[in-house]
């Protein structure tokens, strides 16, 4: 099966996520294409609890044998697009401070009985 991909495809997605696609069984490749391309546009608050859903997803295939780098792509997808809004609202590429991710990564810990880390504050002095 053959999936064509937009030109903006590795910015989108980032470079690990590409690999991970490639990686991927072609039969989720459809699949994948579209639910990348529909992150950008969900808000802020959709967002986080579809990242949680996919860290942790990505996390607990991770005990299981075979090829699972489609449940990895979504977490990492997930990563860049966060990334993405961060440094979209202000925040500098370098700035280390808690954003939609490490609030999804909180989340899917909580929901899963284990503690939270420990917020983290801005570092560019932007929040």
């Amino acid at each position: 099966m053959t999936v064509t991909l937009p030109d903006n495809w590795a910015t989108l997605v980032g470079p690990v996520a590409v690999r991970e696609f490639d990686n991927a069984a072609d039969r989720y490749k459809p699949d994948l294409l579209a639910w990348a391309q529909n992150l950008p546009a969900l808000p802020d608050d959709e967002f986080v609890t579809v990242a949680a859903r996919s860290i942790y997803d990505s996390a607990n295939v991770g005990r299981f044998r075979g090829n699972w780098d489609h449940e990895h792509f979504k977490a990492t997808v997930c990563f860049t697009e966060a990334n993405r809004r961060h440094v979209a609202a202000g925040h500098s590429e370098d700035c280390r401070g808690d954003n939609l991710y490490s609030r999804a990564y909180a989340r899917a810990l909580r929901n899963n009985g284990h503690r939270a880390p420990e917020a983290v504050p801005c570092q560019c002095g932007k929040g």
